[in-house]
């Protein structure tokens, strides 16, 4: 089955699960709505724009890492950045990253930045984001909040751990299973290697790293915005912890724009720390609605910026 299809069939089924609880659980339904109204607008809308400073956080995060000789703009970057991410909505797999690569290969210069180079940015880019996130959880006390959840009110995280360390051991098994789908890496190996040399220059380390942890607290500040609007103020510990939950449920997309799947993985992680589940169902909901709304006013700004000014598009090396 086509991966669009797919997509389309999740989609469906999500839909139906739905109309389904709406139908059977009209009255945990209407406690959601509930909730939801209790949020005044403008902490919305300031959650909102804490949201769009995270997406220029992680734009600027990948801007950092891309390496030295690479000749592409703050402005350029930031274009391909929200571009992928609003291409990620709609299309299964997040063919919004493979749209970043190729936005990343159209620049003209001195030094071209070939498809394999974009492709180590972009790594290199998750890498800074991933490491980041671990290194947040273990300052913010996340870890104790997981071993104190085996007595208390995370009954079931060393079960999600224990998942994600086991996906990971899978795809690595893949990759040994299957060496032949990656020989051709070998032919590419020097130019992919060029593009995550960024992780070995500590100046641009550092400052990618100092992007990446503006992304994830004001993201962390914008949940706990929500979180404390319908009464239930979390410490940073678990607001990390629960968006640690919903990007690893979300890691693999299934529906588009991972509707439902980025809403029920919030939701576990809210409700295991002790949120009220009507109460945390609106709040994933409503951050999942606020991501979606910033990432299509950059991509519109940026790209209606592009159009008509191609001139704060400048393609000498600005690192």
């Amino acid at each position: 089955m086509r991966a669009p299809n797919r997509a389309v069939l999740g989609l469906a089924a999500v839909l139906g699960t739905v109309a389904v609880l709406a139908i059977t659980h009209q009255a945990g339904m209407r406690a959601v709505w509930q909730e939801v109204t209790l949020v005044p607008v403008l902490w919305v809308g300031a959650a909102l724009l804490l949201v769009l400073c995270q997406v220029a956080c992680q734009a600027g995060r990948l801007w950092a890492i891309l390496p030295r000789d690479v000749a592409l703009s703050m402005a350029r970057t930031a274009y391909a950045f929200t571009v992928g991410e609003w291409a990620n909505i709609f299309t299964p797999a997040r063919g919004g990253d493979a749209l970043k690569i190729v936005l990343l290969n159209r620049v003209r210069g001195e030094a071209p930045f070939s498809l394999p180079k974009a492709t180590g940015a972009i790594l290199a880019d998750k890498v800074v984001d991933f490491a980041t996130l671990l290194v947040l959880a273990a300052l913010s006390g996340a870890p104790s909040v997981i071993r104190a959840g085996a007595r208390g009110h995370l009954p079931r995280a060393g079960v999600l751990v224990a998942l994600a360390v086991g996906l990971v051991i899978v795809l690595a098994g893949v990759v040994w299973a299957r060496p032949r789908t990656f020989e051709r890496l070998t032919v590419i190996r020097r130019e992919l290697r060029s593009g995550l040399s960024a992780l070995t220059d500590s100046r641009r380390l550092l400052a990618s790293i100092a992007f990446s942890v503006g992304a994830w607290v004001v993201e962390v500040l914008a949940l706990g915005l929500l979180c404390s609007a319908v009464g239930f103020p979390l410490s940073p510990a678990h607001l990390v912890l629960a968006l640690a939950v919903m990007n690893i449920g979300a890691s693999i997309p299934v529906t588009p724009a991972n509707l439902g799947v980025y809403e029920a993985a919030l939701t576990f992680g809210l409700s295991s720390t002790g949120v009220a589940l009507p109460a945390a169902v609106a709040v994933a909901t409503l951050h999942h609605a606020i991501e979606l709304v910033a990432i299509n006013l950059a991509a519109a700004g940026s790209a209606l910026w592009f159009v008509r000014a191609p001139r704060a598009f400048p393609m000498s090396n600005v690192h």
